[in-house]
């Protein structure tokens, strides 16, 4: 039964919501509901369902499609400042109108009259790619070997996504289940199921531009802990170490261990802050003329152990003219280079900075980096106001000093180089000496365990007895200050945290 409904649905989804519609026998309001939880328990209980549905992705652009395909977008919510969408959910001879069914319909076939009852709203939002998702994670989500993607280019709405001038998919995303939609947040990563059209931006406008829009049939938000596990994490760690530090970090070996300690690193609490530090790499060397990249080999390195990282080449002219935070304009949210997902890993380099003036906005994009270094919050910026965002995104900072001419980390390790070494500073991608799969893969199963267990410790009880043992001893000796110890650091002693 459901072999044959996935055949159906992923040959013609408009067909499939046409008989769920026509069988259903409950109020009309919770129809979006049934279809969202009809769809899931087809594609998202198991990763080969839903990697029948086709990918939509920057090999797999909109243009390379059918209209009204069955799609499955990995993406970033970038913006939900969208007003809601009127449809018709009910057509003549009891025909569903929902999922851009009767957005598409040409007015001819539209029913003379109609009750206003049937008129509801779909929540609508832009999405787009997930930015800084590496090469590897796009292929490993994407799952099929199709020789007939064609890259797409730089999109319409182009603003709307964090890296200037990158190829990327960008889409209207409308969910008709509302009250699912209501817990989406920006910079939130989904994986959404849905029937691809094309269609105005804003339908009242006569001159609004056309673009990608997904009816979304059901959808599924990533949790910051997804990841695999692997019986060899065991002896990860120290190769891992070895091959960051050789390969990209000239042989030292210490540097690579406080960086692989800064990838595990996550926000593990708020209330009493318990953030992810950054880090500087100071004494980094700069590229010679002869070098092949201006990019470093960690950026090659990062790309393939993480899923999600982004690095930034600072300069004067970059600082002065990008964006770095959101900023909404005619009711329309632009993004920047901080607006990224929790879990993103952002590499800062300044070997690009020379003397001149910063401006500005140059300021501003100095200080938003700071504050997300410091209190992982991210400013967004509206006509009459300003809002604060979390984040979760580790820091890593390179440069030629003794320490970042631009921000104050709460970690600076001095970059000690081996002579042999130091020309792999800067390799090109087909240059880098990667493991084999197994142990690329389990590198990275490595990263993602320790970032998961963050905060996760088990005290042995003897443990716990020698700290209890030790607090009323301290409070013994100096009972001033005992009094300014709270019962809940006891209380805690006897706790696994």
């Amino acid at each position: 039964m459901v072999s044959a409904f996935l055949i159906d649905a992923l040959n013609d989804p408009t067909k499939v919501l046409q008989e769920l519609y026509q069988e259903y026998t409950g109020n009309i309001d919770q129809f979006p509901a049934f279809v969202a939880s009809h769809f899931s328990d087809v594609f998202l209980k198991s990763d080969d369902t839903l990697r029948e549905v086709l990918p939509l992705d920057v090999n797999h652009p909109p243009d390379s499609y059918a209209p009204r395909s069955l799609v499955r977008f990995h993406a970033m919510v970038q913006d939900t400042s969208s007003s809601p969408e009127m449809y018709l959910a009910n057509l003549n001879e009891n025909k569903c109108g929902g999922w851009g069914i009767s957005q598409n319909m040409p007015a001819s076939e539209w029913p003379s009259t109609f009750d206003y009852c049937d008129l509801k709203e779909a929540t609508a939002l832009w999405a787009v790619t997930v930015p800084g998702q590496t090469t590897w994670k796009t292929e490993e989500l994407a799952a099929r070997s199709d020789s007939s993607s064609s890259p797409c280019q730089v999109p319409p709405q182009s603003h709307k996504f964090p890296v200037p001038n990158t190829p990327h998919i960008g889409v209207q995303v409308k969910i008709y289940d509302n009250e699912a939609a209501q817990s989406l947040k920006t910079t939130d990563v989904v994986t959404f199921i849905g029937i691809l059209t094309s269609e105005s931006l804003n339908s009242e406008v006569g001159s609004s531009p056309m673009v990608s829009a997904l009816h979304v049939l059901c959808h599924k938000v990533q949790s910051t802990s997804d990841g695999s596990t692997t019986d060899e994490l065991a002896t990860a760690r120290d190769d891992l170490i070895k091959w960051i530090a050789d390969e990209a970090l000239g042989g030292d070996e210490v540097a690579a261990q406080w960086l692989v300690l800064e990838l595990s690193a996550k926000v593990y609490n708020r209330a009493t802050p318990l953030l992810p530090p950054s880090i500087t790499l100071s004494r980094f060397p700069v590229p010679t003329s002869s070098s092949s990249s201006a990019l470093p080999t960690l950026h090659h390195v990062l790309s393939d152990l993480l899923p999600q990282h982004l690095s930034v080449p600072l300069s004067l002219d970059l600082l002065n003219k990008e964006k770095f935070s959101p900023e909404s304009k005619d009711e329309d949210l632009h993004s920047g280079y901080l607006q990224v997902p929790h879990g993103t890993t952002l590499l800062l380099t300044e070997n690009n900075v020379r003397e001149g003036k910063l401006v500005e906005k140059g300021v501003m994009n100095i200080r938003a980096v700071q504050e997300v270094m410091d209190a992982q919050t991210l400013e967004y910026s509206f006509p009459f106001s300003k809002f604060s965002f979390p984040t979760d995104i580790v820091t890593i900072v390179l440069c030629e000093g003794r320490k970042s001419a631009f921000f104050q980390t709460g970690i600076v390790v001095p970059l000690e180089t081996q002579p042999s070494l130091e020309t792999n500073l800067y390799k090109t991608k087909e240059q880098v000496k990667s493991p084999d799969a197994a142990r690329l893969a389990a590198f990275r199963s490595f990263i993602a365990t320790a970032k998961r267990c963050f905060g996760t410790i088990d005290i042995a009880e003897e443990t716990s007895e020698h700290i209890r043992e030790d607090f009323v001893r301290q409070r013994q000796e100096d009972k001033s200050e005992g009094g300014k110890v709270t019962s809940s650091v006891h209380a805690s002693a006897g706790s696994h945290h």
